[in-house]
């Protein structure tokens, strides 16, 4: 990554304003398709001020306490345990300011600037097929996407400190279908969109869904996604509340054995 790329992403407008009280709940639905459409056009104006981005390794870059590496793509940041037990669980992720009462982990890095660090490690945002779950069947020709333009798949885990080494978050995720862990597996890079000039991830602080949620940054794709009392805290495996350690967010590449069964 040049040190060029970075400072011309860093001119772009400064769409998204501080952090918000988070809305009333919503009821979820699938994003329109016009905005499907236009989300990427949109997700491309957004930056941080100039100065926002350092330069703090011959690879590696930090914006506020957002730390990422150009060559392996991998970027870790604070994170907090915030709930390790009960449900129902709507995210794995959300700002301090976001719906804390949903998520396991809470943290005080900013959506848009994670956003950002994103965009810098050139991963690709989109919706794809991830919400056509959330449309009625007579709307799915026409509103619904495709796997194909789905974004990029990311795998999180997160390391306590003191621990020896780092969980996947969906470990801590236990299915109310069999009262066993959440499968294993990544996230899909959605990257929010922007609505009346605000980056909504920011506006509403949701970062890591698990019940479906166009305005968080990734969304799962498992079954059972799109039903929101289906997840809960797994105890066992979440360390105790108040617990501090640093999120990875990395690349998923798929096992082989599970990519031949498709």
């Amino acid at each position: 990554m040049s040190l060029r790329l970075v400072a011309g992403l860093a001119l772009l407008v400064f769409l998204a304003g501080g952090m918000t009280a988070p809305s009333q709940e919503r009821e979820r639905k699938a994003p329109a398709a016009e905005t499907a459409a236009d989300a990427d056009a949109a997700r491309e104006a957004i930056s941080l001020p100039e100065g926002s981005v350092k330069k703090v390794g011959e690879t590696r870059y930090r914006i506020g306490e957002i730390e990422f590496d150009a060559r392996t793509r991998e970027i870790r940041f604070p994170a907090t345990v915030n709930m390790r037990e009960g449900g129902p669980l709507e995210y794995i992720l959300v700002h301090e300011r976001g719906k804390v009462h949903e998520s396991i982990f809470t943290t005080a890095v900013s959506p848009l600037a994670l956003q950002v660090a994103m965009k810098l490690l050139r991963y690709q945002a989109g919706y794809g097929d991830v919400f056509n779950r959330l449309l009625r069947p007579e709307m799915l020709e026409k509103e619904g996407g495709t796997e194909a333009d789905r974004g990029d798949s990311l795998i999180f885990h997160f390391q306590a400190e003191g621990a020896e080494k780092a969980v996947p978050v969906y470990e801590f995720v236990i299915d109310g279908e069999n009262a066993e862990a959440m499968t294993p597996g990544g996230w899909i890079y959605t990257g929010s969109v922007v609505e009346d000039g605000a980056f909504m991830a920011e506006a509403e602080g949701s970062i890591i869904a698990i019940y479906l949620d166009h305005l968080a940054l990734f969304n799962m794709t498992r079954e059972g996604a799109d039903i929101d009392e289906r997840w809960g805290a797994r105890s066992s495996a979440i360390p105790e509340i108040g617990t501090k350690g640093t999120l990875t967010i990395q690349a998923f590449v798929e096992p082989k054995e599970a990519t031949k069964e498709k």
